[in-house]
């Protein structure tokens, strides 16, 4: 059993050019499902980290022709004390990739690439 906090993920549609979001978020023992996000659309998650560090969550994100996935919250990178650390992790997805809301100067300027 756990005590550790709920971590909350919100996903922002900061695609631009009028385009909607698909995704499909899900973790290896929970499947959060498909849905879609209008322009400037958010969508969010919450879940309790394991007591031992290996909570992963990876969205597939897709819109016109394009998709690509990332690991949208993995526990070893954004566990609260973590320089970047969070429990209401924010992100807003680009066509160039996810960047995700710095804590310290309340921009979203933490940008990492696409895993695929």
């Amino acid at each position: 059993m756990s005590c550790a906090q709920k971590t909350t993920v919100v996903i922002h549609n900061d695609l631009g050019s009028g385009l909607s979001l698909g995704y499909h978020c899900q973790s290896g023992d929970n499947d959060l499902g498909y849905g879609g996000l209008g322009v400037g659309g958010s969508w969010f998650f919450r879940f309790k980290p394991d007591i031992f560090g290996r909570t992963l969550f990876f969205c597939r994100f897709s819109w016109g022709n394009e998709s690509h996935y990332f690991d949208i919250y993995k526990q070893k990178r954004d566990k609260e004390f973590e320089k970047f650390g969070c429990t209401h992790c924010e992100w807003n997805i680009r066509k160039n990739g996810p960047c995700k809301l710095n804590k310290i100067n309340n921009m979203f300027d933490v940008c990492l690439p696409w895993n695929s």
